[in-house]
């Protein structure tokens, strides 16, 4: 599995400074093996921070941070023991469970309100509403979420998944297979591909995205994932990483270009403009929306939830889903006045 660099893990574990190995405090911490459910993006600034700020120190943790390959593939991933946590797809947990008892997979903070899962495609395809994706090729790694979910996407606009062929892509080469016209539309985050095909040449006005949240499969975004057997095994470390995540997060709300910053020194290559528009994006469409205002960050609506499993079990067939309160979990969580959090750059 590909991992950060030996620098950054490092720095993850220890804060901003080098700090030595032996050190008997260091020692002492709980080692966690975190997925990504992508490279280092500003999104995921929450976790750099309070690994650069002390936040898991705090906790009497260190994490280990490693990149994933699809949100959706967190969840096998997580499963299969590969990373004790994860951030990825709840919705994919559905069908995984009732596959899987014996190797359930839970959510322990729900992260994005809403998912950023989307069909994108551009004008020059001719696809203008859902129902004109039948018979048109997509594009997607296996483990999008995007494309895990697609089946759920197509039966609430009236398509048959097999309506569509699939183009197995690497995650780099999913936008310019499109600008290219070697594919009609992808699945993909939104916060990805609507900046992605930008920098390759895209207009703005001529990207189409075709939300999943808007387009009839309302399903709660990525969350904060592990394993049915450790939440039940270590619930103390759940809470500490939950903690330390909000803290992360609460930072990267208030000062973006710390979370900027933050990528920049895991991803020197990463692009400062485009970063910081897309975590401003991020942040506006999924993290700080009116539920979490009102609520908090990590609130989940059972009714909310209950009809995800529905959406995600007759898309996927599953007769016998699993129960919501057995997955998406929120006993994990601080008390509410903890979890609010500050406007944008306030």
């Amino acid at each position: 599995m590909t991992r950060l660099s030996r620098r950054s893990a490092l720095l993850l574990g220890s804060g901003a400074l080098a700090v030595p190995l032996a050190r008997p405090a260091l020692a002492q911490r709980r080692q966690i093996r975190f997925m990504l459910d992508w490279t280092p993006l500003a999104h995921h600034a929450a976790w750099f921070l309070a690994a650069d700020r002390g936040y898991f120190a705090r906790e009497g943790l260190q994490v280990d941070i490693q990149r994933g390959y699809g949100s959706g593939d967190v969840v096998t991933k997580i499963a299969a023991g590969a990373a004790d946590f994860g951030f990825g797809d709840p919705g994919a947990i559905v069908k995984h469970n009732a596959d899987n008892p014996g190797r359930a997979v839970v959510n322990v903070y729900q992260y994005f309100d809403r998912t950023l899962a989307a069909v994108v495609t551009l004008a020059s395809r001719g696809i203008e509403r859902p129902a004109d994706l039948r018979g048109k090729r997509l594009a997607a790694p296996v483990g999008d979420a995007g494309r895990t979910l697609f089946p759920a996407f197509a039966r609430a606009n009236g398509l048959s998944p097999n309506d569509v062929s699939w183009i197995t892509v690497a995650p780099p080469l999913r936008e310019p297979m499109l600008h290219r016209g070697e594919a009609d539309a992808i699945t993909a985050f939104v916060s990805s591909a609507f900046f992605v095909l930008q920098t390759l040449g895209a207009r703005p006005a001529d990207i189409r995205m075709f939300r999943y949240n808007d387009h009839g499969v309302d399903i709660y975004g990525n969350g904060l994932l592990t394993t049915a057997d450790y939440a039940q095994r270590d619930p103390g470390v759940v809470r500490a990483l939950v903690r330390a995540t909000i803290a992360g997060l609460r930072d990267s709300i208030t000062d973006p270009a710390a979370a900027v910053a933050a990528i920049r020194a895991r991803e020197p290559l990463t692009d400062q403009a485009l970063e910081n528009a897309r975590f401003a994006f991020t942040m506006r469409d999924v993290v700080l929306t009116p539920a979490v205002a009102a609520n908090g960050t990590g609130h989940v609506d059972p009714a909310r939830a209950r009809a995800m499993v529905a959406i995600v079990a007759e898309a996927f067939g599953v007769t016998t889903p699993p129960a919501v309160d057995s997955f998406m979990r929120t006993d994990f969580l601080p008390p509410q006045a903890d979890r609010m959090l500050p406007t944008l750059g306030s």
